[in-house]
């Protein structure tokens, strides 16, 4: 069944939205989008919500659901909890020219396997939600779609490339990590100002939340059953290398990184700071993706892949060769 998207503001329940936590939130800490664009790159983005004075996250709780739910606001789910590193859900999102193709042959694929998947519109692709019986290993999730993606050769997502991401989008989260968060399914997205739904049910609240109750939900005994034997399968390339920048590897010596940086903070070994090819497409706004060595200040690299061409090409300061005698 085929839904149209919608931008009505809708009256919600307090039951639904403590059906909804229960559904959906695995971690307290959660994201908001924003209600209005950068100026420069256009894109409404989310941001963390934390109290202003301490800067500790806040925990969601019903009236935000609520109002998510309403259309008032769109909040970002985190898939994994850290205390557990397990997910409740499985979501893979695609946004590109082939996303829905993509999309249908893994539901299918699902399908196959004894697996239901709900098919959620976005502004350019969709979203493929799976439901688990109890939280279950993030890494275990992931394994399990990965493999159904190369077995159907389906590109998995890589830096700048086009594919599929997998939510959860880690394995396991670090001590003060919270992993990727993914639009709350049902809200309005601020860019577009409109509602997508599920596509098995009708374009309304109850018939959405009644969908979601009678879903067969995945279980440990059967996901452990379809990945016994299966490879793990990385979905990110490894980082860049660092850069050694030298007179004698044919870059100009007067160059210095930190005179550019702006914000650099130290952490532990290195700076870290915004990377100015990420700024310049809009990304990095947390300042996370330039590292650079406190030891050797030369020495850098961009965490999303951004060569050093493109940092230095970006600050206006393109790297100069020695021309061949």
């Amino acid at each position: 069944m085929s839904t149209q998207p919608t931008s009505a503001i809708l009256p919600v329940t307090r039951f639904q939205a403590a059906e909804y936590l229960r559904m959906f939130v695995n971690r307290g800490a959660y994201l908001r989008q924003s209600h209005f664009a950068d100026k420069e790159s256009g894109r409404f983005y989310y941001y963390k919500v934390c109290d202003r004075k301490s800067k500790q996250p806040f925990s969601i709780d019903i009236p935000a659901i609520q109002s998510h739910l309403a259309g008032h606001i769109t909040i970002g789910l985190y898939a994994i909890n850290p205390k557990s590193q397990s997910a409740k859900w499985i979501a893979v999102d695609a946004d590109y020219a082939d996303a829905r193709r993509d999309l249908l042959r893994l539901q299918q694929g699902f399908c196959e396997d004894g697996i239901d998947a709900l098919m959620e519109q976005s502004r350019r692709g969709g979203h493929l939600w799976t439901f688990l019986a109890e939280p279950l290993s993030a890494k275990l999730c992931r394994l399990y779609v990965l493999n159904v993606a190369r077995r159907l050769g389906i590109e998995v997502k890589r830096d700048r490339s086009d594919g599929i991401e997998v939510f959860p989008r880690q394995n396991e989260l670090q001590p003060g990590e919270f992993g990727n968060a993914i639009r709350g399914p049902l809200g309005i997205h601020r860019a577009s100002m409109q509602r997508y739904w599920f596509e098995d049910d009708e374009p309304t609240l109850e018939a959405q939340f009644e969908l979601l109750r009678h879903v067969r939900r995945v279980t440990r005994e059967h996901l452990e059953a379809l990945t016994a034997g299966m490879e793990p399968i990385p979905d990110r390339t490894p980082p860049k290398p660092w850069v050694q920048v030298s007179a004698a590897g044919g870059h100009d010596q007067g160059f210095q990184i930190l005179s550019h940086a702006l914000n650099a903070k130290r952490s532990g070994r290195n700076y870290v700071a915004r990377c100015p090819s990420c700024a310049q497409r809009g990304e990095d706004r947390r300042g996370a993706h330039l590292s650079i060595s406190v030891a050797e200040p030369r020495m850098y690299h961009c965490w999303a892949g951004c060569t050093t061409e493109e940092i230095r090409e970006a600050l206006g300061h393109p790297i100069r060769r020695k021309q061949a005698a």
